[in-house]
């Protein structure tokens, strides 16, 4: 079993409040749960209006589809819109031996 999993640095220019940028992040952590079953969560940033970290992670039994689901999923948080706009991604893969 592999763990993919990354840490997405966002900056979302359009927003001038907490309720702005957590209507940006919402939509975007729901579309890419719903999309690609990943996890998803904010995961730094909570209190400023422009920045956001996310971390997504992916489970599967081979490595190299666990680095295709997450290049998949890095992917379209970097097309989802022009209000979240993604400054850096760092990545791992965990492998979990039986």
């Amino acid at each position: 079993m592999y763990v993919a999993a990354a840490k997405i640095s966002l900056h979302i220019p359009s927003s001038q409040s907490l309720k702005d940028r957590r209507r940006v992040l919402r939509s975007l952590m729901d579309r890419t749960r719903n999309r690609f079953g990943a996890a998803v969560a904010e995961v730094d940033g909570q209190e400023t209006w422009q920045l956001a970290g996310i971390g997504v992670s992916v489970v599967s039994s081979s490595e190299s589809h666990a680095r295709e689901m997450l290049d998949s999923v890095v992917r379209f948080i970097e097309e989802f819109s022009p209000e979240a706009l993604v400054t850096g991604v760092e990545s791992d893969i965990i492998p979990f031996e039986s």
